[in-house]
């Protein structure tokens, strides 16, 4: 027993999701090209609510994030990146596939992903990489769920599994557990809505404090070392530190899933200090703006309106303290790679699986509204073969990471992919002239000059970008804007069409 890793010791556990544990069906390999030019290694950073603007290098100077800073002026930027789905489970299992939503079957929170789908994880084991996954995932549902019951391995050599910070019996909370009754205690937050809904199997140890407007965020009672960003960036480091002291010639891939900054917002208070006394930029908001949207969106802008203004202030102070708590981390994570001689073998992406309103619109949260503020993501690539200090203004969707990172690599693109490689973008080279996203309700479509939602229960909302960038103004049952519409709808009904999911491929003529 002495003989065994931490890591290696958890695979003889039952509870893979739960232990540090490599995939007992997947033994470690080292790479069959190792004897050839090594690949780089491939860290994935993932944030859950975060919004492009979040970073201070994109236009946010009352951001505090030296670390994203240094990614971004390391590596390539896309400051138009969309995501595809409306809640985190599609777009992470758009990120992973490269697939919509309507192809990978994740439309909504809740269900359950397929195992056949073709993963970015499971192309690169087969590849020669050893992998890793520490954090939130979320493929899986997580409400209604025994989190010490098995969980499918997706690929991944080791696993660690925690999609909310402390709520569940997961690795983290596992982990919180061995500190001690008080540190878990400290640690704990409330369960989300669709969990309360089930038996918990046993109480919580703590309760956290009551929502304030429908706004919760209070400071992190206990030691900064055991948030769950801490905890993520801990287990990703050790991982690392493995493969490179017990396969050097291996490449490897971690992904670092941070659940923050998710509410509810708990951030240390070394964080928020860092957030007194600054000045946040207006929210983006219209008082006529609600009388053009449709009766369902503006029943919550006119409740939303109500919120005094110092109390969306501090929401965003709470919200930025806590990406500012990741940027910390995942400064942890790249220092560590440095320390272990790889900094220059490899490359770092940073994205979100979606953003947050914070106020704009009287908005808070994610949903499938039509605006950008909850769609547009950070998506930062560095490394080797990035450019350095390129920016790029292209339309880019999260499923074009996946295609990307295999190009890099000179990795085969996979069948049923719809994402597009964004090197050539990186290069100043045009992408995308038309985002798509979808959800069980609407389906919306943007071009850099128009936006356009549809939904299923007949509504139309549509803004033309080049008079109104902030979207204040739905214009879709004026007369003036019936060749605009025409115009969209006619786009909408054509990609329907263009992304019908490719597979299962056509193999004979009959």
């Amino acid at each position: 027993m002495s003989k065994l890793s931490r890591r290696e010791f958890g695979s003889l556990l039952p509870l893979a999701s739960a232990s540090a544990a490599a995939n007992p069906a997947q033994p470690p390999q080292e790479s069959s090209a190792s004897a050839g030019a090594r690949r780089p290694n491939i860290v994935l950073m993932t944030t859950d609510h975060m919004r492009m603007d979040c970073i201070a290098a994109n236009g946010s100077p009352y951001m505090d994030t030296p670390v994203f800073d240094r990614l971004v002026h390391r590596g390539a930027t896309f400051t138009m990146c969309h995501t595809v789905g409306v809640a985190c489970a599609p777009n992470r299992a758009s990120l992973f596939t490269g697939r919509y939503p309507h192809s990978h079957g994740l439309m909504v929170n809740g269900i359950k992903m397929q195992e056949s789908e073709v993963t970015l994880q499971r192309v690169l084991h087969d590849s020669g990489y050893y992998t890793g996954q520490f954090g939130k995932l979320h493929f899986w549902p997580h409400a209604a769920r025994n989190h010490r019951e098995f969980h499918p391995f997706w690929d991944f050599h080791q696993m660690l599994l925690s999609d909310e910070p402390g709520c569940y019996d997961d690795a983290y909370g596992l982990w919180l557990n061995a500190q001690g009754t008080e540190v878990r205690r400290k640690a704990n937050v409330r369960m989300p809505p669709a969990a309360l809904k089930f038996t918990l199997r046993r109480p919580l140890p703590h309760t956290p404090p009551p929502l304030i407007d429908g706004l919760e965020m209070y400071t992190f009672e206990g030691d900064e070392k055991t948030t769950h960003a801490h905890w993520v960036a801990s287990e990703t480091i050790g991982f690392i530190d493995e493969c490179v002291r017990t396969r050097p010639k291996q490449p490897f891939f971690v992904h670092a899933g941070f659940y923050a900054p998710h509410p509810p917002l708990n951030p240390p208070a070394s964080q928020l200090a860092r957030y007194e006394g600054r000045s946040f930029p207006p929210r983006l908001v219209d008082r006529t703006e609600v009388d053009y949207v449709p009766a369902s969106i503006a029943r919550t802008m006119r409740q939303n309106a109500k919120i005094p203004e110092s109390v969306w202030n501090d929401y965003r102070r709470h919200f930025y303290a806590m990406v500012s708590n990741v940027d910390r981390n995942v400064g942890r994570i790249v220092d560590a790679v440095e320390k272990a001689g790889q900094l220059d073998n490899t490359v770092f992406i940073l994205t979100a699986d979606h953003a947050d309103f914070l106020g704009d619109h009287n908005l808070n949260g994610k949903s499938a509204l039509p605006y950008e503020s909850d769609r547009v993501i950070p998506l930062v690539f560095a490394g080797p073969g990035i450019p350095q200090g390129a920016r790029s203004g292209e339309l880019v969707e999260i499923l074009d990471v996946m295609p990307t990172i295999l190009d890099l690599l000179g990795v085969p693109q996979t069948q049923g992919n719809q994402g597009m490689s964004l090197l050539p973008a990186m290069r100043g080279k045009p992408a995308r002239d038309i985002i798509y996203m979808e959800g069980l309700g609407s389906q919306i479509i943007q071009t850099h000059e128009a936006f356009y939602s549809a939904g299923k229960n007949g509504d139309e909302i549509l803004f033309d970008l080049q008079k109104d960038p902030h979207q204040f103004r739905n214009i879709a049952k004026t007369t003036a804007a019936k060749p605009l519409l025409e115009s969209m709808r006619a786009r909408l009904i054509r990609l329907n069409q263009e992304l019908v999911d490719p597979l299962p491929p056509r193999v004979a003529a009959y």
